[in-house]
């Protein structure tokens, strides 16, 4: 099983941590702020978006890799896929592009957190 659908979904979340983690070491650089965030509200702002990211997409691609094995369909894949992808880049541009207090960052959530609901209802259908 080459579990494709997984493997070009993790590459892409491999690229979109870069931009995330460069953040981060950009903004330490320039403040001298190595450890924490200093009370540096810019910084815990751009730490806050890269963790959660860390957060989320290490489990939910875990547990759509067991859904592609486990025999989803393009339609599951591409829908929860799909929709991390684009709740990943609200809730980044939200942290990043605003103060993090806007509607964009919520939108985010939600559809990160559906993502996660997908990809786990799906699962445990097929399993039980």
């Amino acid at each position: 099983m080459s579990l494709q659908f997984s493997a070009i979904l993790a590459a892409i979340f491999a690229i979109a941590l870069v931009p995330l983690t460069l953040q981060v070491g950009i903004k330490r650089v320039s403040t001298g702020i190595f450890f924490g965030d200093g009370g540096n509200k810019d910084l815990a702002r751009r730490r806050a978006a890269q963790s959660n990211f860390l957060d989320h997409v290490p489990l939910f691609l875990l547990v759509f890799a067991l859904c592609e094995m486990n025999g989803a369909g393009p339609p599951v894949l591409f829908g929860a896929g799909g929709c991390m992808l684009l709740g990943r880049a609200f809730h980044a541009f939200s942290m990043l592009a605003t103060d993090g207090t806007g509607n964009s960052r919520a939108f985010g959530m939600i559809l990160t957190l559906l993502a996660h609901l997908g990809v786990a209802g799906y699962l445990l259908y097929v399993l039980l």
